[in-house]
């Protein structure tokens, strides 16, 4: 009567690890963590050229002409527009790419929340960034005492806002999502270690007559999703989900 009784109540909880065993495998067989970051690597190596050669459309008039020199107050339309279909367009890429491994794995990928976020972030960032040319951040005063020129320059809520507009914080916000429907520990502190890039570079105000201004703040981005990609490609664990 006492082995029976044992058994009923060991049985519940061997069923319950072999659950929770099986749930780790299924996950792990759903991971394919290197696909997106290889794919917002290529978006952003693309984006090269087009910052390069696209004309400037002064489409919301923000540009003055003095002398030689032409300045803008507002990032180019023809960039906005780059980012949002780009980024709408890598974020169908990833869908199809998730849902044909799990179509030839046999388990289902919950990739919708992270697709539908991700959309949804790259519209924000459109809407965010034409707000800011029709309600410009208040600058910091300037310093009576210095002989160099003043630029506007944002307060500490005007950095955070930019930065927060800028495509890497997009794409890093997108990316904590991922980690969270991967439940993937080591994507997470890629995360959060790329979000922080984005929200420094895009937060930055560039005073430059160079055509070439923009390299840093595309190649670097870009290099550390390539190595990301790599990494998570070379280091993913074999896994198997039993039939």
């Amino acid at each position: 009567m006492t082995d029976e009784s044992a058994s009923r109540e060991d049985s519940p909880r061997e069923l319950l690890a072999v659950v929770r065993d099986l749930t780790r495998q299924v996950r792990a067989a759903q991971r394919a963590t290197w696909f997106p970051l290889l794919v917002f690597a290529a978006i952003t190596l693309i984006a090269i050229p087009v910052y390069r050669y696209a004309p400037y459309l002064d489409v919301f008039g923000t540009c003055r002409s003095q002398g030689n020199h032409t300045v803008c107050a507002a990032e180019n339309p023809v960039l906005l527009g780059y980012w949002t279909v780009a980024l709408t367009a890598a974020y169908a890429v990833i869908a199809g790419f998730y849902v044909r491994q799990s179509r030839r794995r046999g388990v289902g990928t919950p990739v919708r929340p992270y697709i539908v976020v991700g959309i949804i972030l790259a519209v924000l960032m459109t809407a965010a960034s034409i707000w800011l040319i029709y309600h410009p951040l208040p600058p910091l005063p300037a310093d009576p005492f210095s002989t160099e020129p003043t630029y506007p320059t944002p307060g500490p809520g005007g950095w955070l806002v930019l930065g927060l507009a800028s495509p890497g914080s997009v794409i890093g916000l997108a990316l904590l999502v991922l980690a969270w429907v991967e439940r993937h520990w080591a994507l997470l502190a890629f995360s959060l270690g790329y979000l922080a890039i984005g929200l420094v570079q895009g937060a930055q105000v560039i005073h430059t007559s160079s055509p070439w201004f923009f390299l840093p703040y595309l190649l670097v981005p870009a290099a550390v999703l390539l190595l990301g990609a790599a990494a998570f490609a070379l280091f993913r664990p074999a896994a198997q989900v039993p039939a």
